[in-house]
């Protein structure tokens, strides 16, 4: 879903150069790449194993070619299709993979960046999404075991249209114990 929204998004930035859902699915878990040399979780907070859900809601889109609904329209598609349902097993909760926080689609994402200080919490993030591209994120905010609330900026990298960037917040909430398999 995220790659049909950014191909939506590069199609809307190339006719527009050329013109002057939470899915809701649970998966299987946080299964990404970790940049351990950069991950310190020693002052990590550890979340709550089960099922989370994660929100994001932009708030800003740097397209110049694009009108205000437009531009809405993406970044709504973008929340959309990123946010998500996910299980954290134990030991995912006490060590999260990069995946879990970049939101629904992403793929072979690897913490650039992960300080702690207290509940304050500072994560920056890289995904590939194969050939399409680049996700860069960074998530600043406040972390509890059942709870985060971020702001966060988003730079979506694609082949022809060049770097995307959106501002907004990412929200997770714990939700209780995962479905039964």
């Amino acid at each position: 879903m995220l790659r049909f929204t950014l191909l939506y998004a590069a199609a809307l930035g190339l006719s527009a150069c050329s013109d002057n859902e939470a899915d809701g699915n649970a998966d299987k878990g946080a299964n990404g790449i970790i940049g351990t040399a950069e991950m310190d979780y020693d002052a990590f907070i550890p979340m709550k194993a089960g099922l989370w859900e994660t929100n994001f809601v932009f708030t800003d889109i740097n397209v110049p070619t694009l009108g205000k609904a437009e531009k809405q329209r993406v970044m709504n598609e973008v929340a959309k299709s990123t946010s998500n349902r996910s299980c954290l097993t134990d030991a995912e909760a006490k060590k999260p993979a990069a995946n879990f926080f970049v939101g629904n689609g992403a793929e072979k994402c690897v913490y650039e960046a992960f300080d702690v200080s207290g509940q304050n919490v500072r994560m920056k993030f890289s995904c590939g999404m194969d050939s399409m591209g680049r996700v860069d994120m960074e998530l600043n905010g406040v972390m509890g075991k059942t709870e985060f609330n971020y702001d966060s900026k988003v730079d979506v990298r694609l082949p022809i249209v060049g770097k995307v960037a959106m501002q907004g917040k990412a929200n997770g909430k714990y939700m209780g114990d995962c479905p039964a398999s």
